[in-house]
């Protein structure tokens, strides 16, 4: 069996893949059809989903790795990471930042999940990010080049993904997360419904 591939998970996508399905069922699956080992920025896990069950329970299970700092950001690469950090921040919040440890420094709706996840997928080589923050595709098309690329993957999209594996999943299965997370984006919901409920078997 091929080795699986290392894919970054941010905190929207996790919270919408498991919060209208109350469990990990739908997220297991995805990573399975699509041959996936999920990893996360430690500012995700510790921050952004901190007291999330559902995190606790994969890392319970060690069914997800957290990767820190240290895994990736080595001394010499201190200066690259807070240019890029300021630059990516400005970008995409545009305000400059307020001057604090880019280490440390935390808000809500400013895209720090995104920002640092991103660095830390170019830098250890992986090639996707899943990510439902429209943010996250602007940093990646913007701050990184064809030859570094990370390829952002919202929801709908894995579920794409899922299906063109041939998946085993139904409409039934994914209705309650698609008629939720996708709740704004209509469009995508008639999509994934036809897409889904389209078997003949």
């Amino acid at each position: 069996m091929d080795e699986q591939i290392k894919v970054v998970i941010d905190a929207d996508f996790f919270r919408n893949i498991t919060e209208y399905e109350h469990g990990l069922k739908l997220f297991f699956k995805v990573m399975d059809d699509l041959d996936m080992e999920p990893v996360m920025h430690e500012f995700v896990a510790n921050v952004e989903l901190k007291n999330n069950v559902y995190l606790q329970q994969l890392k319970d299970e060690c069914k997800i790795s957290i990767i820190s700092y240290e895994d990736y950001l080595k001394e010499e690469d201190e200066s690259e990471y807070k240019e890029y950090f300021l630059r990516a921040f400005e970008r995409i919040n545009r305000f400059d930042f307020p001057g604090k440890d880019i280490y440390e420094y935390q808000e809500r709706d400013e895209s720090l999940g995104e920002i640092r996840s991103l660095y830390m997928a170019r830098k250890l080589g992986y090639i996707y990010f899943m990510s439902d923050d429209a943010d996250a595709k602007v940093l990646a098309r913007n701050f990184f080049s064809s030859k570094k690329a990370v390829d952002v993957k919202s929801l709908y999209e894995a579920l794409i993904m899922c299906k063109e594996r041939n998946t085993e999943l139904k409409w039934k299965d994914i209705n309650p997360t698609v008629t939720n997370s996708m709740n704004k984006r209509q469009d995508r919901i008639k999509a994934l419904k036809a897409l889904y409920s389209g078997d003949s078997n």
